[in-house]
């Protein structure tokens, strides 16, 4: 959703995103938050607003009525159809695990109700995606691919192993201990084997 966000930023889209939702959750943020959010600050900060109807909702958060109104029939025919060909929302084990869902329909679920509430997200940073790249034993490599003698990095000042991909909590910090094992394992003469 990050790399989503950013591009239509760089397209000229503007920075503004909404998170447009119901009151299934009993008018909550329907998302795993920590800590949750308090909706009341949130309103008072011009960060969460509710209406009555989608139009109205849009008309509050400076959205073209009829482009929200479009958004929301699109994603609840999604939902009707079981299958949503946008984001493929619950396709992947990863996204089902959040909901206790064991199929992609159970992820899917229409907005409707008396009340619709849309809460402003930004775009921001977990972890790093920078810092020194590495090589399989920790050992910072120059520009040219190789080692500089005697420097090593680990965890957030290093490049993620990862790649461009978050692949859920404590990765960063996994890979850093990890990567710092091996590095010290060859300062010390002792290279770890390699097994693919």
């Amino acid at each position: 959703m990050g790399r989503q966000m950013r591009a239509r930023m760089q397209a000229g889209a503007g920075d503004e995103f909404w998170f447009v939702f119901d009151d299934a959750e009993g008018g909550g943020f329907p998302a795993i938050c920590i800590p949750a959010p308090d909706a009341d600050e949130l309103r008072a900060a011009g960060l969460w607003h509710t209406a009555g109807s989608i139009e109205e909702l849009a008309q509050t958060i400076g959205v073209d009525p009829a482009t929200l109104r479009g958004s929301v029939d699109r994603f609840n025919g999604f939902a009707d159809a079981g299958e949503d060909t946008d984001f493929h929302r619950g396709e992947d084990p990863y996204g089902r695990f959040f909901l206790g869902a064991t199929t992609p329909q159970q992820c899917l679920r229409p907005i409707g109700g008396d009340r619709v509430h849309a809460v402003r997200l930004v775009l921001g940073d977990l972890g790093t995606k920078g810092g020194a790249v590495i090589g399989i034993n920790g050992g910072v490599v120059n520009a040219d691919g190789h080692p500089i003698p005697g420097l090593y990095a680990a965890g957030n000042s290093s490049a993620s192993v990862s790649g461009e991909v978050y692949p859920g909590p404590g990765t960063p910090l996994g890979s850093g201990m990890s990567m710092a094992f091996r590095a010290v394992a060859e300062m010390a003469g002792e290279p770890l084997p390699v097994t693919l």
